[in-house]
């Protein structure tokens, strides 16, 4: 008798151990491949992770993600908020219907939106007329930059715009080949900085453009680029800015995004990580993933 209830007592320890501890990772079984297309520099450092391996797929802007997404083509991606909530509302200009088979994994940062004039440019008549680099081909919302043009009252046609890298962007704008640029990026970004060392200033958006813009993107919020965040910055500046999400497929295997969504907050480096704010993480503009939900409810019993 004594025999048989040392065996039982063992018997439950390892069970209450084997629920208490997360499984070791397997080295020797071949590893799930995630497509992930992201703009914010995490790509690199998943590749370094042990629990799946990582393809980085180019795509162009958030739409596009959006669609690979919803067609499968891709696991992963970041996106703006606006635009990925228009979409799986089917809000989105130009399509028929919702964009509704993606889910939301965490909501990482806000981005922020620049307008920069070159050094020449006198943008107190506004930009009729004017060359303007409405944003980079493989940003997060390349519609941004046309609205905001657009919200000041310029229509498209009365300005030759286009779509540059950031770099090349801000080279053309010191240049005087363009008059203004649309840049939108986590501030700081270098290119900015480049650009005001180089004598291109940056303007103030807080007028009633923002009302105009804010009917395209609810989402859009009032956002100060604090005094001194960028060379020769002595107050603070007024703008518009945009959460980040990382979403995925709705079909995506829920332990898969389980392991994704740890891997982030708990395994990539701290220089990525401190751009999200654990709290807010999970209050994304479209409903969570499963494997996403199931982290961040273990979390919190954790706490």
């Amino acid at each position: 008798m004594l025999r048989r209830k040392t065996a039982l007592v063992v018997s439950v320890l390892a069970t209450v151990t084997a629920c208490g501890t997360r499984p070791a990772i397997d080295r020797q079984m071949p590893r799930p491949i995630v497509r992930m297309s992201l703009n914010d520099g995490s790509v690199s450092a998943f590749l370094n992770l042990p629990q799946f391996s990582v393809e980085n797929v180019s795509i162009g802007d958030s739409e596009k993600r959006l669609v690979a997404l919803q067609a499968g083509s891709i696991d992963l991606a970041d996106a703006v908020a606006d635009v990925t909530y228009l979409a799986f509302n089917g809000r989105l200009p130009g399509r028929s219907g919702p964009i509704e088979k993606i889910r939301g994994i965490a909501l990482l940062s806000r981005t922020t939106v620049h307008l920069l004039v070159g050094p020449t440019t006198d943008a107190n008549h506004g930009f009729r007329g004017m060359r303007v680099v409405l944003g980079d081909p493989t940003g997060g919302n390349t519609a941004l930059g046309e609205r905001l043009i657009n919200s000041i009252g310029v229509a498209t046609s009365e300005i030759e715009g286009e779509f540059l890298p950031n770099a090349l962007a801000v080279e053309r704008l010191l240049k005087g080949e363009v008059d203004a640029l649309v840049l939108t990026g986590r501030a700081p970004q270098e290119p900015v900085a480049r650009a005001l060392r180089g004598g291109a200033r940056l303007l103030d958006i807080n007028g009633p453009e923002l009302g105009n813009l804010r009917v395209h993107y609810p989402l859009l919020r009032r956002t100060l680029i604090p005094r001194g965040t960028y060379p020769g910055q002595d107050v603070a500046l007024h703008t518009v800015g945009v959460d980040v999400l990382l979403v995925c497929r709705a079909e995506l295997d829920s332990e898969l995004v389980y392991q994704v969504t740890r891997a982030y907050f708990e395994h990539l480096p701290e220089s990525i990580r401190r751009r999200t704010d654990p709290l807010r993480a999970p209050a994304t503009v479209i409903p969570l993933h499963a494997g996403a939900a199931r982290y961040y409810r273990e979390r919190e019993i954790s706490r």
